[in-house]
């Protein structure tokens, strides 16, 4: 095995071109792309072979060499090549010292074959090599980060912080691992993926102090992957052979090996293995790229290769990495969606994509490049994934919403996020993500793009990163909070509803989340029409990953993504197909926030675990008989509460299931037990209800209260409409290791059931600490509520045609039996 490797990568350092019996011109795949200082010289090598029956003279000259600024030298220029033999060709460049450092040129060398006329151009792109560090580290970024250290605290505090980690740290054990991930099994070396970050912190703590010490772990750790007898070269999996790890790891490593490459400690050979292991890499990496290919997994290793082919300053396969099916230009121009959002609809694959090409980004400048403000030409993202169709367990992996705008950047993708963060930065938690706190990539942003939003998201960070400590700037400015207002972003399809009177104290606000569009492939949701998180006091009441199995368990796709775990309306407890959704209201008042959202689907048995195959799933399909169902929700949030009005419509009649799952059930009101307490909601085995346990039924004839408490953080939930209805109370489901808000053994689920065609439901939630405010709530129909407040006001609620398209709401507030405001949604 280790002969094989040493072979291609051999291969690689010589690639070769063949000309032979042809008619016409076609360029060679691939240049050889070779880097040397100014008035060094660098050979390249090829190979034409004759496969005619008979002797072929060639001529060999360079094309246009008066445009060239480097001297370009052939063997010779006239050959004669026998039958199947094969010429072995070398063309030396003497790099000119009037190309720049960094600076590259193509040349070609043009073979005329004499016989038939035919001709073959062989691309060769020469650079004139920069000088060490130049990826993520230059001496420029060096200095500035010393003055940094010197005049301001929080960049001490970030220095001397990672100082004394890196103190501690031990070089990882080498070794290799083999076992399932999750199913299929194969073995690796045992890295994590963290692992060559580390390592490049420990070269920037050794070019920031002098201490050998920093610089001896870094390059123990280097020659140790790059070995090629038990190193990388050996197995062809560094971390856990996954793209999205393997891409994170050699984006550092290269980093690294670009801070300490020519220090005195590695020999010829250990540069000759750094350069082979990359070499390596970038050949795997091109087997892994494909147009439908575009994930976060995809992008984290294009943009490892990326860094990998610039430290070898091969600017040929940096332009095979951003342009070529798979690449740069198709997962940025596929990926990202028209309001800027990564197509996953994930915010911690979001960030990871963002926080990677911002990387690419930065290495880019310091070659003297710009991608930070490099547009790519927007493209059409397959419904098919590279390894499964449109729909397997549900799944649909394009674009939905408005397409208005044909270019795409960086600058797009950077920002996004910002109107769906609570108070302290947080992105709520949508599809397979947990609350994600700000990503390091924003001092990239805004060193970049000098955005005062930018500045604000940075704000509520302690700065802890080598990103900060590298790029950020010295003082932020002083801003305004940028996201106290409602905000909707159509593409990823998201809605927030934030309460006005308490704007100037965002912690305060009602913070409603709600979801309507793109599903995300594989890490998404089958939630449209659903709340998705409930904010207040600083305190989430929801979020996506209230339970987590792991992708490697049955309970990842059976229940953590299916429908039934949401807050939301659930059908005959099925899984709700993922199709394009509309918004059809939205509403920013002084009184009300307001949203619609809407979509029109099947529903589905939940796809079962088989740990046999690969992917690990048996798939079901939609009843044939089975017709979309229209599903409705109109959300309205006030100063002090919230109101959901659902409204289902079918040709059949199904059970329709309110569902909303708080922590700290307390009581219930208005309702009476019916039947004994289940030990689940239902046994059988392709149903989402059989992860619900300690489940009790209820009857109620007149709605319902039910009131939750989560260490003072109340939830009281008011079921008005329908008035008879089954209700149930039992856990939610608790998936592995509790961990903030996932997998809480004390978080319950609240529902109401009823059996129709048509259906409308009415709640109104009250989030809030101490006393309540909510007095009491009159409805004498689905679309009329009377809101009575403790401090003497009334709100007076109408809603109308919600059940056609233009759903309208119209509010009073009444104080003394005056009517002393009015709003109604347009």
């Amino acid at each position: 095995m280790k002969k094989f490797y040493l072979i291609i990568l051999l291969c690689l350092a010589v690639l070769t071109g063949f000309a032979s019996e042809r008619t016409n011109t076609s360029p060679l795949k691939k240049a050889q792309c070779k880097s040397a200082k100014a008035n060094d010289t660098i050979h390249y090598y090829f190979k034409i072979k004759n496969t005619a029956s008979l002797p072929r003279e060639y001529k060999l000259y360079i094309e246009n060499p008066r445009i060239l600024a480097s001297k370009y030298i052939l063997e010779t220029n006239e050959i004669t090549v026998n039958p199947n033999d094969v010429y072995n060709g070398n063309l030396a460049v003497i790099i000119s010292d009037r190309m720049p450092k960094g600076g590259h040129e193509s040349s070609f060398v043009i073979i005329e074959n004499v016989s038939t006329k035919s001709i073959e151009k062989l691309e060769f792109i020469s650079v004139r090599s920069k000088p060490h560090p130049f990826l993520l580290v230059t001496n420029e970024i060096l200095e500035e980060t010393k003055d940094k250290v010197e005049n301001y605290t929080w960049a001490k505090n970030n220095f001397n912080k990672m100082l004394k980690e890196l103190d501690t740290y031990k070089v990882p054990e080498r070794k290799i691992i083999t076992k399932p991930r999750p199913t299929k099994v194969w073995s690796s070396l045992a890295y994590g993926p963290s692992d060559s970050e580390i390592v490049f912190r420990l070269c920037l703590a050794w070019k920031l102090t002098g201490e050998k010490s920093y610089k001896e772990k870094a390059i123990q750790f280097i020659k140790e992957v790059c070995d090629k007898e038990a190193g990388y070269l050996s197995i062809g999996a560094a971390t856990y052979g996954v793209q999205v790890h393997e891409g994170n790891f050699f984006l550092h490593l290269a980093a690294a090996c670009d801070i300490v490459f020519n220090e005195p400690e590695f020999s010829d050979k250990d540069r000759e293995n750094i350069i082979n292991s990359f070499r390596y890499y970038l050949e795997l990496n091109r087997k892994h790229m494909d147009g439908f290919g575009i994930m976060n997994h995809q992008a984290s290793a294009n943009a490892g290769a990326i860094l990998s082919a610039l430290f070898l300053e091969d600017v040929a396969e940096v332009d095979y990495l951003t342009n070529a099916p798979g690449g740069m230009a198709d997962q940025i121009g596929k990926g990202v969606m028209d309001d800027g959002w990564w197509f996953e609809g994930t915010a911690n694959y979001c960030y990871l994509v963002v926080q990677r090409y911002s990387l690419v980004a930065q290495a880019f400048q310091n070659y003297g490049w710009d991608l930070y403000h490099k547009r790519f030409p927007v493209k059409f993202k397959s419904k098919d994934f590279e390894n499964v169709k449109e729909g397997f367990t549900g799944m649909k992996f394009d674009n939905w919403g408005p397409i208005t705008r044909n270019t795409v950047g960086l600058e797009d993708m950077v920002a996004p996020y910002i109107p769906f963060m609570d108070e302290n930065a947080n992105v709520v938690a949508s599809n397979d993500s947990n609350l994600k706190t700000p990503d390091p990539f924003y001092e990239l942003a805004y060193r970049s793009y000098k955005l005062d939003d930018l500045a604000w998201v940075i704000s509520k960070t302690k700065r802890e990163s080598w990103l900060s400590l590298l790029y950020g700037v010295g003082e932020l400015p002083e801003v305004e909070d940028p996201r106290t207002s409602s905000a909707l972003a159509p593409s990823v399809g998201l809605v927030a509803l934030r309460s006005q009177e308490k704007r100037n104290n965002p912690e305060e606000q009602i913070q409603a989340y709600f979801k309507y569009g793109t599903h995300g492939g594989w890490h998404g949701h089958f939630d449209r029409a659903s709340m998705v998180a409930l904010d207040r006091n600083g305190h989430k009441y929801f979020g996506a990953e209230m339970v987590w199995y792991g992708y490697g368990n049955p309970g990842y796709k059976e229940c953590v993504q299916t429908s039934a775990t949401h807050n939301m309306v659930i059908v005959d407890e099925l899984q709700q197909e993922a199709v394009p959704s509309n918004q059809t209201l939205f509403f920013q008042g002084d009184i009300m926030q307001a949203t619609v959202t809407e979509t029109k689907a099947r529903w589905r048995k939940i796809p079962k675990w088989n740990a046999d195959k690969f992917p690990p799933w048996d798939d079901t399909d939609y009843e044939p008989n089975f017709h979309p169902i229209q599903q409705k929700r109109l959300s309205i949030v006030t100063d002090d509460y919230v109101v959901i009005a659902d409204y289902m419509k079918s040709n059949q009649k199904h059970n329709y299931d309110w569902l909303i799952h708080p922590v700290g059930f307390k009581s219930i009101k208005e309702a009476k037990k019916k039947g004994k307490l289940l030990d689940t909601l239902n046994h059988q085995n392709d149903s989402p209800y059989k992860y619900f346990a300690n489940a009790q039924w209820y009857r109620t004839n007149k709605g319902a209260e039910v009131n939750f408490d989560e260490n003072g953080n109340k939830l009281d939930v008011y079921t008005l409409w329908p008035k008879k209805a089954n209700i149930l109370v039992s856990d939610y489901p608790i998936g592995g290791k509790r961990r903030i808000m996932r997998n809480n053994p004390e978080r319950r689920t609240y529902g109401v059931r009823v059996n129709e065609k048509e259906t409308q439901f009415l709640h109104v939630l009250e989030p809030y600490k101490g006393e309540n405010m909510l007095k009491k709530i009159e409805s004498k129909n689905a679309n009329r509520l009377k809101v009575y407040l403790n401090d003497g006001r009334i709100h007076n609620i109408l809603i109308e045609n919600l059940k056609q398209e233009s759903a309208k709401v119209h509010i009073e507030e009444v104080l003394n039996n005056k009517i002393i405001r009015t709003e109604t949604t347009k």
